[in-house]
């Protein structure tokens, strides 16, 4: 029978144990990197003291000379395997410019360990044991030999024999990842997806907590250009931002292989960053380092992690991705600042901030006229503008276009600029060119395929081209790159519907969150309800949906309302719903999707002249979705109509176009 003491510290629900290197809560194993956990000990070991910088360095790095950013690294990451917030201290107290202190209450004990049940070694207790006997009698040999002079010198090819034996067997037991450390094997054979989580802000200042999260951003929009990386983008990974998970789950929910956390500190005119890469499933670090620069070459600070990060993960750029990360010019601070106020801002995706972005991006450029990435930045901001918050505000619009071309001349290879100039072109003023607009966005995704917003525009304009299953791939993959996003899941929904896939559409229309734009996905569940025959439930919603807007916004409501009266053969009350919508949709930039509605409404009232007018509007607005006209079961009325044979006969011309260049 075998019993192996080990030493013990207790701390809330964590037990550490030195020993086994191992940190447990509520007796599941918490990961932690080699440092980390060292650095773990080192403070509990110390418990109530204060543990200078200095101090730590050496005893965590006793053989290498490292920077405090890397401290810093390892620092940020036991507290959030301890489930620590950033500025909270219920395990570790950060002494300002001289170091930490272990401060939750410790208690000390030892354990004796487990032991076998039937009295004997396992295989592997045998193996350690051998391994120790041979360490102690390679010792003692040792001593004895110094004792005696010349004797080593006679003997030493058996010591080198046994020594070599006791490698070899080290390396078979792969004792405490020997075998991995020397060999540089257990690595992940093939990286394909990674996730930037935000930079901590280490200055002390939330103040400049729009420091971090703009470079948090700009190191997702450089690594978003390697085309053979899925980079999660920065919506769905700020979720994370002071959050108490374990990395291993981070990497679960956005489904990535490795994941980047580090810090960032701004101190005058100078930043320094550290980073690290961490494999999501173990938790085990891969590489780190720390990068100081003046402000002025903030750019070429990240081009540089940028280059280090893909070197390290061994992806192969193509030869316009190289080109994309080449040299950069120097950037003035104070425009910068200007231009990471302004993204962070714009990244509240609200009224207040989208004017506050529009400010500090105004700034950007005024104050470096040559800043493109800050053209193209405020191109999107007043996309915004006029899309959300100023509709009937047509400056805008312009003010983008020139924005997003003053970025393009400056820079040609921006994907952002390539997407605000997609959104503006495709407007009702335009006619929709959905050629024009195709064009734009495809030319972001070559620049940067990870631009989920791009893929959203695309589905949007193939959905409404009738190119169903192109728009659900972009959807998807929008999905793939950003979890979170809302905007897509909508976007699938309303595919469905258009494909008759009205039980799918209903199942994704219903798993969006309710405070995401209820009304466009209220409008969406009603078309599916009706036509899976529910029409009492569809009724009921739409009157909760006009009480909730009653204003109904081009008259989409309405139009629906008016389709539920033509198919249970009130004319007059669908008439008069008709009137209302036509009204309510003046102004109204999607008008399409009312026409549609209403040319459905006639269809089934059996006026199918009406019925092919208002079709036909809704395609020269921006709405000539063949596959969907060809097939709708409320439009059968008009099958044998020569004028709507006629109408899908030209349609089809149109759709066969698209079809080519897709």
């Amino acid at each position: 029978m075998v019993r192996q003491a080990r030493h013990i510290y207790e701390f809330g629900p964590f037990r550490l144990i030195p020993e086994e290197r191992q940190l447990l809560r509520d007796n599941q194993l918490v990961p932690l990197t080699p440092k980390s956990f060292d650095l773990l000990v080192v403070l509990v070991e110390n418990s109530g003291h204060l543990l200078e910088k200095g101090e730590l360095m050496k005893r965590i790095w006793p053989d290498s000379f490292v920077e405090e950013a890397n401290l810093s690294v390892k620092m940020s990451a036991l507290r959030r395997a301890l489930g620590e917030g950033q500025n909270e201290h219920q395990y570790v107290e950060t002494v300002p410019r001289r170091g930490y202190r272990f401060v939750a209450s410790v208690k000390e004990r030892w354990d004796e360990g487990t032991e076998s049940s039937t009295g004997e070694l396992s295989e592997e207790d045998s193996n350690s044991r051998l391994v120790a006997d041979r360490e102690r009698q390679t010792s003692s040999s040792s001593l004895a030999a110094a004792s005696r002079p010349g004797v080593l010198f006679r003997r030493w090819p058996l010591v080198l024999v046994g020594l070599l034996l006791l490698s070899a067997l080290l390396l078979g037991l792969n004792a405490g990842g020997l075998r991995e450390r020397l060999l540089g094997k257990g690595n992940p054979a093939r990286i394909q997806s990674l996730a930037v989580l935000p930079l901590e802000n280490l200055s002390g200042d939330t103040s400049q907590d729009y420091f971090a999260d703009g470079m948090t951003a700009a190191l997702i929009t450089d690594l978003a250009k390697v085309g053979a990386l899925r980079v999660i983008s920065l919506p769905s990974v700020m979720q994370y931002k002071g959050a108490r998970k374990p990395l291993p789950e981070i990497g679960r929910e956005l489904n990535v292989d490795v994941v980047l956390t580090g810090s960032v500190v701004r101190s005058g005119e100078r930043v320094r960053i550290a980073v690290q890469l961490i494999h999501a499933a173990t938790g085990r670090n891969l590489w780190a380092d720390s990068y100081e620069r003046d402000l002025r070459a903030v750019l070429a600070l990240q081009r540089e992690v940028t280059r280090d990060i893909v070197g390290e993960i061994r992806i192969k750029l193509t030869p316009q991705e190289q080109g994309q990360f080449g040299s950069v010019r120097p950037v003035d601070p104070e425009a910068y600042d200007h231009y990471l106020r302004g993204r962070f801002y714009l990244n509240r995706q609200n009224r207040d901030g989208n004017e506050a972005a529009i400010m500090a991006l105004e700034r950007a450029v005024a104050t470096d006229p040559t800043f493109a990435a800050a053209y193209a930045e405020l191109a999107q901001a007043y996309v915004w503008k006029l899309f959300l918050f100023a509709p009937e505000e047509g400056q805008w619009a312009e003010k983008a276009f020139v924005a997003a071309e003053k970025a393009l001349l400056l820079d040609p290879n921006l994907a952002g600029a390539y997407l605000a100039r997609g959104r503006i072109l495709w407007t009702p003023a335009n006619h929709f060119p959905h050629e024009k607009a195709i064009r734009e966005y495809r030319r972001a995704l070559t620049l940067n395929q990870n631009l989920d917003e791009a893929r959203n525009q695309l589905a949007l304009v193939y959905c409404h081209i009738g190119a169903f299953d192109e728009a659900l791939q972009e959807s998807h993959k929008a999905v793939t790159t950003n979890p979170n996003n809302n905007l897509a899941q909508f976007r699938i929904g309303q595919t469905l519907n258009f494909q008759g896939k009205y039980e799918q559409a209903l199942s994704v229309l219903r798993a969006i969150p309710q405070e995401v734009n209820p009304a466009l996905v209220g409008h969406q569940i009603t078309w599916a309800l009706f036509n899976l025959g529910r029409k009492e439930e569809a009724s009921a919603m739409l009157e909760q949906l006009l009480r909730d807007h009653p204003v109904d916004n081009g008259g989409l409501f309405t139009s629906v309302q008016a389709v539920l009266a033509a198919s249970a053969g009130q004319e007059h009350r669908a008439e008069d719903k008709i009137k209302l919508a036509v009204k309510r949709g003046k102004g109204f930039g999607h008008f399409h999707h009312t026409a549609y509605h209403i040319a459905c409404a006639y269809a089934l009232m059996n006026k199918p002249a009406q019925a092919i007018k208002w079709l036909e509007a809704a395609a020269e607005d921006g709405f000539p979705c063949y596959p969907l006209f060809e097939k709708d079961a409320n439009l059968d009325n008009l099958r044998q109509d020569a004028r709507f044979v006629t109408f899908l006969a030209k349609l089809r011309q149109q759709w066969e176009y698209y079809r080519t260049i897709l």
